[in-house]
C-alpha cells in the first residue's frame, strides 16, 4: 500500500492532522490501534472524566438543594449502569470521528505501526497480519501512556489515570497523587461519589 502521508497515532494530535490533509486532498493512511479515532482523550481521559464529573456535579447539585428547602436524600450509586452510560458517551463520539474518516477518504488500519526504513511502516493487527505502507510523509503522534513511579508497590489498590476511569469501586478512603488537571477532576469526582479524597502534589 502506498500513500501520501501516514499518520501513526490516532488521538487528538493525530485525526485532526489527517482530516486536514484529507481536506487538502492528499491520500492519507491513519494508524491506530483502536477501533476508532479518539486516542487517550476520547477513550481513556479527558471524556470520560468529564463524564463522571457530570454525573458526580448532578448529586452535588442536588446536596445544593438542601438550603432552598428541597432535599433529596441520599443518592444510590449503580455502578454498573454509571460505567455503562460513561461507556456510551465514548462510543458515540469515537464512533462520530470513525464516521468523518471515512467520510473524508481516510484509509483507517486498525493496529500498531512500526518503521521498517525511513518511507516505509509495517502495521501489526491484532489477528496477527502484518500491512506495509509506503509513505512520501509520516507524522507521529503517538501521544502518552500513564507513569507509575517505580517507589510505589505492585498493589491492586494502586490506580493509573485509566485503572480510576473504569470505576470499579467507591474506596472509602483515596490519595491522587499529582495536582494536574486529571488528578484533580478524579479526585472531586471520588470524591462527591463517596471517597475521602486527598490530593499529593508530587514534583
Amino acid at each position: 500500500m502506498a500513500t501520501q502521508v501516514a499518520v501513526v497515532g490516532a488521538g487528538p494530535g493525530g485525526y485532526p492532522a489527517a482530516f486536514h490533509a484529507a481536506d487538502l486532498g492528499l491520500d492519507v493512511v491513519l494508524v491506530d490501534k483502536t477501533e476508532n479515532p479518539g486516542g487517550v482523550c476520547l477513550y481513556c481521559g479527558c471524556i470520560p472524566s468529564k463524564a463522571i464529573l457530570h454525573a458526580a456535579d448532578s448529586i452535588q447539585t442536588a446536596k445544593e438543594a438542601e438550603p432552598l428547602g428541597i432535599a433529596f436524600g441520599p443518592p444510590t450509586i449503580d455502578l454498573e449502569k454509571l460505567r455503562s452510560w460513561k461507556q456510551s458517551v465514548v462510543d458515540k463520539l469515537t464512533g462520530g470521528l470513525g464516521g468523518l474518516t471515512r467520510q473524508r477518504g481516510i484509509t483507517y488500519l486498525q493496529g500498531t505501526a512500526r518503521f521498517a526504513d525511513s518511507r516505509t511502516l509495517v502495521v501489526a493487527g491484532e489477528d496477527g497480519s502484518e500491512t506495509k505502507v509506503v509513505c512520501e510523509r509520516a507524522i507521529i503522534a503517538t501521544g502518552s501512556v500513564p507513569v507509575r513511579p517505580g517507589f510505589l508497590p505492585d498493589s491492586p489498590r494502586i490506580m493509573n489515570s485509566t485503572n480510576a476511569l473504569m470505576l470499579a469501586d467507591i474506596p472509602a478512603r483515596m490519595l491522587v497523587m499529582g495536582g494536574g488537571y486529571i488528578g484533580l477532576e478524579l479526585g472531586q469526582a471520588y470524591a462527591v461519589l463517596g471517597s475521602q479524597a486527598g490530593i499529593g502534589v508530587t514534583s
